[in-house]
């Protein structure tokens, strides 16, 4: 592996601060943050291909906080509002275009569920499933989100 510039150091930390501040809604740093990422994206799609484990295999199931017969749901490790979930099949799959229509109706059965016993279902609630480089998808075994417990902007 090549040595790292500085300036590859400092779009590191520029990118961090971005994410930071702009995760969650398309806002000028969210936008700025995809357009500075977009050239690291199919490299990062290799690196998240090639881990193994992926960083969800190497969950153990006393975090799990939901279950079903092929998926589980975990809490987000960098939640961007109150509820944010992330349901995960067990077998590793790298994304949507791979799985099953019953599966992803799993995820989504599961999804629902968790919605309703963490009280956002009346209020409301958004299902996320990133994938692949232009998609915003970062880890390569699929996985949506659920996110709510506060308004969600446009994502405009």
């Amino acid at each position: 592996m090549a040595k790292e510039t500085g300036m590859q150091r400092n779009w590191k930390l520029w990118a961090a601060l971005l994410v930071v501040f702009g995760l969650g809604q398309l806002n000028p740093l969210g936008r700025a943050y995809l357009v500075l990422a977009e050239w690291k994206l199919p490299e990062i799609k290799q690196e998240s291909l090639a881990q193994s484990p992926s960083p969800f295999e190497a969950i153990t199931p006393d975090k799990w906080v939901g279950e079903s017969a092929n998926v589980f749901a975990v809490e987000d490790i960098n939640p961007i509002a109150p509820v944010h979930l992330l349901i995960i099949p067990k077998l590793r799959i790298s994304n949507i275009l791979e799985a099953s229509p019953e599966l992803v109706a799993e995820m989504s059965a599961l999804a629902l569920k968790m919605a309703r016993e963490r009280g956002i279902d009346e209020s409301g609630f958004r299902l996320v499933i990133n994938t692949n480089p232009h998609g915003g998808q970062t880890v390569y075994h699929m996985h949506m989100h659920l996110i709510g417990g506060r308004q969600m902007g446009w994502l405009g």
